[in-house]
């Protein structure tokens, strides 16, 4: 209910049904609905929801706090053998996966947690967090898990991850697995050391293109999807409406907005670099097929206006324009050799690895500054390479303040590669140490072919998905390169830790896949309109109302959830930040 402090000095209860309710959250789960002081809380997440009441003059909130409570799986035959206190002494199930601090996409697919069972098959999984207390109990029998013997696997499906990760967006959740001895009399209740894991507040946005081995190509995929898309393959070959068919696609690049795509392809029309139109349906058509001089082996990236791609082939490079590749100019690299560039966010730079142009031991990390056609800088060395190692595959951040790249001993599936961040105007390289080294929630010596790092769009956490070889948990990907995700946070840099979070696989691959080189872009899809359904009429378009715009306090929304329409002189409404 709402009082309100009336002209006559009296503080009562207003008719709530003469007030605007409106309930919000500030993460990307549902808050439930609100009318007349009537709360539905949404009834899968816990969490903090706002409630507010207003007459149109002035306005009134309230943080509630909602803590939800739910038992998962097959209820025990007798609920008192798991009453008795756990106890932590060997033999004890231990966690294998996911790894003690990964952070986690609050909208990713399923996921299978997996735990070594210590010889038993009654299980109790316990997620605990600030708004949810989640029990699970389970046979740890899992189709996944079938091959691996001593093992327990629990799959947590759409409702079960709004139920930990939607509650705590945000926030960080225990989980705690319990094993049921039966050896002894009374049963004993073993349990595992726990481990912490977090979810993103907001959505992982994005589109993920990544080239699979195993088609020959390139699949599409977001992070919340089952399962990814051929979008442009040799396997099966995808074959255009004018009979041009596809063999292979390698080696791809995505500009920043999504839009555009451009891959050395070998078709039955020849081997080029092809620069395509991203589409919201496979495969994307292409603009220009034929760019002079690109046959063989090369890499390349897209201007962040769209105009220009810039082209390394062999020891060659050069911009053509992106609409028709034609010709533009050469980039002054001054005999400097470079491979793998990346356009900088801002345009102004464009980062490279230099190949064997700056030392013995191999590639270091630099950039060319562009301020317009014709205007260029000189290269400058930001990661040199040290010893025998060899620097590859520099990545810009959504903000374009840090470059990712990989650092090895160069070559195909190079064992010893590991991921580094380094400031995008020089400085001191920083280990990625969680996401190389963090495996089955063990300290490893990062051996797993760590390499190819690319960003996710903007969000709350920055997060790096990279190729490698890796064990995935008890299940395994026998023996294949896959893609995984690390949360990153950078501000950590300046105090001296490590910024980087253990790494997690992303579910929507095939256990057989061999994958690489994964490129995160805003989609395309997310702005394309719904299907048209002729029974049911189209939605209002959703568009929010930004702070300090003029606003309907009837039918608007203001976009920042603190913001309220409200009026100083009961003629302009404005979305401002204004609450009693």
């Amino acid at each position: 209910m709402a009082s309100g402090r009336f002209d006559d000095g009296t503080t009562r209860v207003v008719d709530a049904a003469k007030l605007t309710w409106s309930v919000s959250r500030n993460d990307d789960t549902p808050p439930g609905e609100i009318a007349a002081g009537v709360l539905q809380p949404y009834p899968d997440a816990g969490g903090v929801v706002t409630i507010r009441a207003g007459d149109g003059c002035i306005m009134a909130s309230f943080d509630l706090e909602l803590v939800l409570e739910r038992a998962l799986g097959p209820a025990p035959a007798d609920p008192g053998e798991w009453a008795a206190a756990p106890v932590t002494e060997t033999p004890v199930p231990s966690v294998i996966y996911p790894s003690d601090q990964t952070r986690f996409p609050r909208n990713i697919y399923r996921t299978v947690f997996q735990w070594q069972a210590a010889g038993s098959s009654e299980f109790r999984l316990t997620f605990e967090g600030a708004y949810s207390v989640i029990t699970v109990y389970s046979d740890g029998v899992h189709p996944d898990c079938a091959g691996a013997g001593g093992a327990g696997c629990w799959e947590a499906d759409e409702a079960a991850w709004s139920y930990i990760a939607g509650s705590n967006a945000g926030g960080t959740v225990t989980l705690t697995v319990d094993a049921l001895d039966r050896a002894t009399t009374p049963p004993t209740v073993r349990r595992a050391e726990a481990i912490t894991l977090g979810f993103s507040r907001r959505d992982v946005e994005g589109a993920i293109f990544y080239w699979s081995t195993t088609s020959a190509g390139i699949r599409r995929a977001n992070i919340a999807a089952a399962a990814p898309e051929d979008y442009i393959t040799g396997k099966p070959g995808t074959t255009y409406d004018d009979g041009d068919k596809v063999k292979c696609v390698a080696c791809h690049v995505v500009s920043r907005d999504g839009r555009y795509i451009a891959a050395p392809v070998d078709a039955d029309s020849g081997k080029s670099l092809w620069i395509m139109e991203v589409s919201v349906d496979a495969p994307p058509p292409p603009m220009v097929k034929q760019v002079d001089n690109t046959g063989g082996h090369g890499f390349a990236t897209i201007s962040p206006d769209n105009e220009f791609v810039a082209v390394t082939w062999g020891d060659k490079a050069w911009v053509v324009r992106r609409d028709d590749g034609s010709y533009v100019e050469e980039i002054p690299f001054n005999g400097t050799e470079a491979t793998q560039p990346d356009w900088s966010p801002n345009g102004d730079y464009i980062t490279f690895a230099t190949g064997k142009g700056d030392g013995p031991g191999g590639a270091g990390i630099a950039r060319i500054s562009y301020g317009g056609q014709g205007v260029w800088g000189a290269p400058e060395i930001l990661a040199p390479a040290e010893g025998d190692r060899t620097n590859l595959f520099p990545m810009y951040s959504p903000e374009g303040d840090w470059i990712a790249y990989a650092v090895g001993k160069g070559g195909h599936g190079d064992v010893q590669a590991q991921l580094f961040l380094v400031p995008a105007a020089g400085g001191t390289p920083v280990e990625l140490v969680n996401a190389n080294r963090v495996v089955s929630n063990e300290l490893t010596d990062g051996q797993h072919q760590n390499s190819q790092p690319t960003w996710a769009p903007p969000g709350d956490l920055h997060w790096i998905a990279f190729n490698s070889k890796r064990d995935y948990g008890v299940i395994g990907t026998g023996g294949k390169q896959q893609i995984w995700v690390a949360a990153v946070d950078v501000s950590k840099v300046g105090s001296g830790e490590d910024p980087s979070y253990p790494a997690f696989r992303i579910p929507f691959q095939g256990l057989n896949e061999d994958n690489h080189r994964a490129y995160w872009t805003l989609d395309v899809r997310d702005d394309a309109p719904p299907p048209v359904d002729a029974g049911v009429p189209p939605a209002d378009a959703g568009q929010c109302v930004a702070t300090g715009n003029t606003c309907d306090p009837v039918s608007d929304v203001c976009c920042d959830s603190l913001a309220y329409c409200d009026t100083n002189n009961d003629i302009d409404y404005l979305c401002q930040l204004r609450v009693f």
